[in-house]
């Protein structure tokens, strides 16, 4: 009887062969195994998006952890061997510094950056034109006082007799590269016209003109960009595929020192910063 009950057991196990294939066991699921198993899922998902460029949009951004103590919205000079400022590295950055017509890139480290574009630090261009080649241009209309007008962002010097401004070389608006400012008289790769003393894109050659600060309304109308606040005053673009101008970081001067100033930080959030 025993030895019946046995067998009988063993035939449940195994199914009936008379019925077709063997029934699997029944696999209990927990709710902790389910997550471990959705969890291994997601992170194989992860891997192989990531060797796909059209799925890494889809990756979260990594969390940035910035160092508190090191945070300062005052800016300081960048090391560039061979440039003009390089002996000035690791300096704070004043305005009697500059001539006219001169820029050199610094660090800045404000505290907001790390909240606002997950950043710890970015390079700046702070560049000095002359006064009286400066135009400002607010909803399409020239003002007539460009000092007055650019004072709101810009540190005035020399008397009224020029103004230093800081751009955002650290993303240009078209596909992310770095401008640089381009102090020698040339031809345009593009058009082939005279420039000199401006923003150039290395990659794409967008040009932006300093001495012309405009209110560009495609910027904060751009939806790929996370730009709210208006107007948004940028280095106007002269030419290149570039969708608007370059943005300005607004600047102060606090103890002699050039600050970078964050109420319209805003105006960087492009290229992902955001």
């Amino acid at each position: 009887m025993k030895k019946n009950e046995e067998n009988k057991q063993e035939q449940d196990v195994k199914g009936d062969d008379s019925l077709g294939d063997p029934v699997p066991p029944e696999i209990k699921i927990t709710r902790r195994g389910f997550m471990k198993g959705s969890i291994g899922l997601a992170a194989v998902g992860l891997v192989g998006a990531s060797s796909i460029p059209a799925l890494k949009s889809l990756i979260p951004p990594p969390i940035t952890r910035c160092n508190s103590d090191a945070a300062d919205d005052r800016l300081v000079y960048k090391s560039q061997e061979g440039e003009w400022w390089d002996s000035l590295s690791g300096n704070f950055t004043r305005k009697e510094d500059f001539k006219i017509n001169q820029s050199a890139i610094v660090w800045w480290r404000a505290k907001e950056l790390e909240e606002e574009l997950s950043v710890c630090e970015m390079t700046l261009n702070v560049v000095k034109v002359e006064a009286s080649a400066l135009t400002v241009i607010i909803e399409e209309e020239e003002q007539e006082d460009a000092v007055q007008s650019i004072s709101e962002w810009g540190v005035i010097d020399d008397g009224g007799e020029s103004v230093v401004m800081a751009f955002n070389t650290y993303k240009c608006p078209h596909l992310c590269c770095k401008p640089v400012f381009v102090e020698e008289e040339r031809n345009s790769p593009i058009s082939g016209i005279p420039v000199q003393f401006n923003f150039q894109c290395p990659c794409h050659l967008s040009l932006f003109d300093p001495t012309t600060v405009i209110d560009d309304s495609r910027a904060s109308d751009d939806p790929n960009a996370g730009i709210e606040t208006r107007p948004v005053m940028v280095a106007q673009l002269v030419e290149g595929p570039a969708p608007w101008g370059l943005p300005m970081v607004p600047l102060a001067e606090r103890d002699g020192i050039l600050v970078g100033r964050t109420e319209n930080i805003d105006w960087l959030k492009y290229c992902g910063m955001r």
